[in-house]
């Protein structure tokens, strides 16, 4: 899962130690007759005062002008690098690359040459902060690794720059897959930021919540593989469980930020905390407002996913072929994601609603897929069916993952059903090997949070539950290899249940 919670660096001006006049006027600036340096002050002044357009006019400007055996060095570079500054701000992501790829062209070109060692430092802060910005940048435009090249890059030129290095542990782990090396990249930029003896670039504001969210990326590292294992950085010879190492680290988070209810989450996952009901809100809306413009590709191209087409297979075989499924006046997509599953259940709706508790998700769905709900709307699924009743059918896929005890979800589900109402939904079923485990230890398990931070559930307690409250099943199907999980297949479940009627509950 993606879990990109470390900040980025808001892209800033790099200004050298270079004296010029300040400029008044930001509009129409006539650079005639102006030095490098006069301009490069004109240009930084023009996107400090918000118009970034004319300050990429008036960096142009300056960069026509470039002579490399005449100019300062230093200007030359931060031309390029707040150009691409510039660029950026505007959203020209495209041209925000080719000025900091110039930027760094030139240092390598030219650095050799400059035996002024105070030169050599600045020039050297100028580029990598360049570099910096130029990861940042194709990081947005997906290049995942070329961000990754170029945030190494910048972590060469300036050995303290933390955020290089966590911007870097993120894209390893998230993009790349190869947590081990993540994890490499964590510990330096946390060693960076508690370290008394050094002085790191740009520290941060509130260091312990970025310390906080340090922790929180080591423990996800950590417990990536179910196959890894884990040994004392004091002691290698001795082998620990991973789960312990994770704990510890989800533990210093919260020890460092008590709000951070993602180490919460997965301190209980990695403990098997049997407390653990459901995912708090405040949990998954975090989690998917971090993930939500990369939701759809990382789910589908890179793990894999094909739930929400078994669902639909699933649910046509229920009513006996895809030309015999009714149309439903009323459908909620109950956590709907970018709109996955209710494409697939569009043509039998009449009216389809989608709830997700993600702002950014929702924007996402409807940038995506704009033609496809009648509404969509933010919001807490428990609360909705109730306040949208009575509805026809409530579709959800891959969304009922982060609730374990299931009795809450199914009882709103109930009251806001009418009578005959469907829901068809998927769940996660523990991994083979550790079904296996439960089944000896404690056949009677209802669901266990794994350390995906996802909850799988047994099949025949989602039956009683169902049962329990007035749902009937009517269609089961067991869902194998339907994602990826790491290396690992992930199994589940698909119910299609009917609500019974009033008179016969």
């Amino acid at each position: 899962m993606r879990l990109s919670i470390l900040p980025f660096l808001l892209h800033s001006l790099v200004f050298t130690n270079i004296s010029a006049p300040v400029y008044g006027g930001r509009y129409g600036i006539d650079t005639e007759g102006m030095s490098l340096e006069e301009i490069l002050e004109a240009g930084d002044e023009t996107l400090s005062s918000n118009d970034p357009l004319e300050a990429i006019n008036i960096y142009k400007k300056g960069i026509e002008q470039i002579n490399p055996e005449e100019d300062s060095l230093l200007t030359a570079l931060s031309l390029y690098t707040n150009a691409g500054t510039a660029y950026s701000s505007t959203g020209d992501e495209r041209q925000a690359v080719a000025m900091y790829a110039n930027a760094i062209r030139l240092y390598s070109k030219e650095i050799e040459e400059i035996v002024d060692e105070s030169t050599q430092k600045y020039a050297t802060d100028i580029v990598a902060q360049a570099a910096f910005f130029l990861g940042m940048t194709h990081e947005a435009l997906e290049n995942y690794r070329k961000a990754a090249d170029s945030y190494a890059y910048a972590a060469q030129l300036d050995e303290y720059h933390w955020a290089a290095l966590a911007n870097l542990g993120a894209l390893l782990q998230d993009h790349l897959k190869v947590p081990a090396e993540a994890l490499q990249v964590y510990n330096k930029a946390y060693d960076i930021l508690t370290q008394t003896d050094v002085e790191p670039t740009d520290p941060p504001e509130q260091p312990k919540l970025v310390l906080s969210q340090l922790q929180y990326r080591i423990g996800l590292a950590i417990t990536y593989s179910e196959n890894q294992k884990c040994v004392m950085q004091n002691d290698p010879d001795t082998v620990v469980p991973c789960s312990e190492m994770a704990a510890s680290a989800f533990n210093y988070a919260l020890e460092l930020d008590p709000t951070n209810e993602s180490a919460k989450h997965m301190l209980a996952s990695v403990t098997a905390d049997a407390t653990m009901r459901r995912a708090s809100n405040t949990y998954v809306t975090q989690l998917f407002e971090d993930y939500a413009e990369n939701f759809e590709h990382s789910l589908v191209d890179e793990l894999g996913y094909k739930g929400f087409k078994i669902l639909r297979s699933a649910f046509d075989t229920a009513f006996g072929g895809k030309d015999k499924v009714p149309m439903f006046d009323l459908v909620i997509d109950a956590g709907c994601g970018t709109g996955l599953v209710g494409e697939q259940f569009r043509d039998v709706s009449k009216t389809l609603v989608g709830v997700d508790l993600s702002p950014s998700i929702i924007e996402e769905a409807v940038k995506k897929r704009p033609e496809l709900y009648d509404e969509a709307d933010v919001g807490d699924v428990t609360e909705v069916f109730r306040a949208r009743k009575p509805i026809s059918m409530i579709i959800a896929g891959d969304s009922y993952i982060y609730f374990g005890d299931l009795v809450p979800l199914f009882e709103s589900m109930r009251d806001g059903l009418m009578d005959g109402g469907i829901a068809a939904f998927t769940l996660e079923n523990a991994s083979d090997e550790f079904e296996e485990t439960l089944a000896e230890t404690n056949p009677d398990w209802r669901w266990q949070l794994q350390p995906s931070g996802r909850f799988a559930h047994n099949k025949n307690y989602v039956e009683k539950i169902g049962k329990q409250v007035g749902l009937e099943v009517l269609y089961y199907e067991e869902m194998r290899g339907f994602r990826k999980e790491g290396a690992n297949d992930v199994n589940g479940h698909i119910f299609i249940m009917k609500k019974t009627s009033s008179q016969e509950l």
